[in-house]
């Protein structure tokens, strides 16, 4: 990014608009007609300086404009030569940091404006959110900390050299490390970016938010919620280094009115504020209303194609609410059959008889004997067996034929043998496993507040940002799943005890710790409910486009699509349950071939899973509260979906 910023033609970019604008000239004295005179030359010249590493800031000039509220405004103007060298960065950053904004957001951003956030007021209003908070930020703009918004930048920007540039830029306007210039090409990018955490935390159920700069309302439904909304905004302002001004900021309701970017805001009514005495006429109030009426006709119908969009989606009824799975993991047990039921026997005595309709899958433990009607039985009910050895890994499947879809399964092959398309696909799940391990540091560090897991939080980062690279391969996508890995582990290391004697290192063939047995278990489990998923979506579960397609049926596609599960659910369950004190290293003993479960522990490892696999997550495609299991179906399905019609995949994201 910082080669493409300092490009000669990105250079000139920025000089045109500064030129443009007719700005004076900053503390160096240089004038627009003095450097225009040269300009090729000194753009030239720019950018050699930069590359070269021989570029020096010059002084801003400071100067007061009257507010219109009263008092002044201080305004830094930074030379012309740095504002074209900031204006360049700011173009570079600008479509990097825009994906990244909240939609709440409605400043210095291309292609909206104060209209559409004074209609955007009006359109939560329509949607009975009818109190308002009217906020201010004290002094904004020269409170920031920049020790803060750089770990912000570093989040999205993965070029030590144009950090490097943004911060000496910071600090040359502001030695002591607070304060963003009011002047500056690239400080409305920056306000709006360091705004952005506090507009992704305060949204939420029965909260709206408007913001255009450091302007913002805050519209709930009641007055009770609007103010808990005004107290977690102090909150998360204060947590940020900043500051709302109680004195002007207040709770109203529509039905009194208020003031927000020039506009007046009274019940259904909103006209542009006026100066002295003069009344808003009819004919101005009534374009109003027609402007909001265009705007609500404009959402009714995205809405409407939405739900058309919708429909036309493969049916849900095929998603089952849950998966049955019985477990026979203690030593001694024996299962067997009896008719079309499924029987575990502990010596002569029943322990258990279920009808075959009501299981799913069966997964048998070491020790545990298994006759030849189970066998057939699971069979011909299309019930998977798997048995596993005593840390969880699956040593043989049984199951009956698989009828196979062959549409689903052509295009699944021409999406593995596809170069292009595997590439896409294989991006979408690998960013989709980095992000969910950035999410899980990030929530488990809530309380904790650890200086090193902030820091492994951002270097997760800059490996997520590194999927955007277009001409990635399958390898190099590895590559960076690897290094995210490398910082992961030990991360989640920090979150644990000493006495989990876990070294920060995941390792699943030869993990030989309790940490790493506890992660084995809850992984297999876990991959053989995506199994059951793929199986019931139609996929194949061979071909597969991150993991290497499996020979011999190997199930790899599995491996695929558990990958943005792992973080929230496998390792989410162990790290909390650790937490709670669920699980406890008593569960394992120590002895020649090393560690091992204890008799007894595997039933508290199943529930430990099968407890957070019944808990509802929201279906981030539908809004919808479901069931984990519910979700790996409808996620197979819509890889089905993406290989059939050649659209994006999109991963579980986990928020934090």
């Amino acid at each position: 990014m910082f080669d493409e910023a300092t490009r000669f033609d990105r250079l000139w970019q920025a000089w045109e608009k500064v030129r443009r604008n007719q700005g004076g000239s900053g503390g160096d004295g240089m004038t627009l007609a003095q450097f225009a005179a040269s300009a090729q030359n000194r753009v030239s010249a720019l950018s050699h300086k930069l590359r070269g590493g021989r570029y020096r800031v010059s002084p801003c000039r400071r100067v007061y404009i009257p507010k219109p509220s009263g008092g002044v405004r201080p305004l830094d103007i930074p030379s012309i030569v740095d504002r074209v060298a900031q204006g360049a960065v700011a173009m570079t950053l600008m479509p990097v940091l825009e994906r990244e904004m909240e939609d709440a957001s409605f400043a210095y951003r291309p292609g909206r404006s104060v209209a559409q956030a004074v209609q955007r007021v009006a359109s939560h209003r329509r949607d009975g959110f009818r109190w308002v908070v009217d906020g201010d930020i004290v002094r904004f703009f020269e409170r920031v900390p920049h020790d803060r918004l750089i770990e912000q930048i570093e989040r999205h920007v993965d070029d030590g050299r144009l950090v490097d540039l943004v911060a000496l830029w910071l600090e040359n306007a502001s030695p002591e490390g607070i304060g963003l210039p009011q002047g500056s090409p690239l400080s409305p990018l920056l306000a709006n970016l360091y705004l952005d955490l506090v507009d992704e935390q305060i949204k939420g159920r029965g909260v709206r938010l408007v913001r255009f700069a450091d302007d913002f309302v805050l519209l709930c439904k009641s007055e009770d919620g609007a103010r808990g909304a005004l107290e977690k905004m102090s909150a998360l302002l204060d947590e940020h280094g900043l500051e709302l001004h109680r004195d002007k900021t207040r709770i109203v309701p529509f039905d009194q009115g208020f003031r927000f970017l020039g506009h007046i805001f009274v019940r259904s009514m909103v006209w542009r504020e006026v100066i002295g005495d003069e009344t808003p006429s009819e004919d101005a109030i009534a374009a109003a209303e027609r402007a909001i009426a265009d705007a609500k006709a404009a959402d009714d119908a995205a809405r409407e194609s939405r739900e058309e969009d919708t429909e036309a989606r493969p049916p849900r009824g095929r998603w089952a609410v849950r998966q049955r799975v019985l477990y026979a993991v203690e030593p001694g047990r024996n299962l067997t059959a009896k008719g079309d039921s499924f029987v575990v026997m502990d010596g002569e005595a029943k322990v258990l008889e279920l009808p075959s309709a009501q299981v799913d899958r069966i997964e048998v433990g070491p020790g545990v004997y298994l006759d030849v009607g189970a066998l057939d039985l699971a069979a011909s009910s299309d019930t998977r067996l798997c048995r596993v050895d005593g840390r969880g890994r699956i040593l043989g499947q049984w199951h009956g034929r698989d009828a196979g879809r062959t549409r689903l399964h052509l295009a699944q092959a021409a999406a593995v043998n596809s170069p292009v398309r595997r590439v896409e696909l294989a991006r979408e799940i690998a960013s989709g496993r980095v992000f969910n391990q950035r999410a899980l540091l990030r929530r488990l560090n809530r309380k904790m507040k650890n200086a090193d897991l902030d820091k492994i939080a951002v270097k997760l980062g800059r490996c997520h940002r590194k999927f955007r690279n277009q001409d990635l391969t399958v390898p190099q996508i590895m590559g960076i799943e690897g290094e995210a890995a490398s910082y992961y582990w030990p991360g989640l290391g920090i979150c644990l005890g000493m006495e989990w004697r876990f070294g920060g290192k995941r390792a699943r063939r030869n993990g030989n710790d309790p940490v790493n047995i506890l992660l084995d278990c809850m992984a297999g489990m876990l991959t053989r409910d995506i199994e059951i998923a793929i199986e019931r979506a139609g996929l194949h579960a061979g071909f597969s486009v991150l993991h290497e397609p499996g020979e011999h049926d190997e199930a790899t596609l599995a491996f695929d699509l558990a990958e943005e599960f792992r973080g929230p659910v496998a390792e989410a369950s162990v790290m909390a349950n650790i937490g709670r004190g669920g699980l406890t290293p008593d569960l394992f003993a120590q002895d020649k071939m090393g560690w091992r479960i204890v008799r007894g522990g595997w039933p508290v490892i199943i529930r430990t899973y099968e407890t957070w696999i019944a808990r509802s997550i929201v279906d981030p495609d539908t809004g919808e509260k479901v069931l984990w299991r519910t979700l790996f179906e409808r996620q197979a399905c819509r890889f089905a979906e993406a290989c059939v019609t050649g659209g994006a995949y999109v991963p579980y994201a986990m928020d934090y």
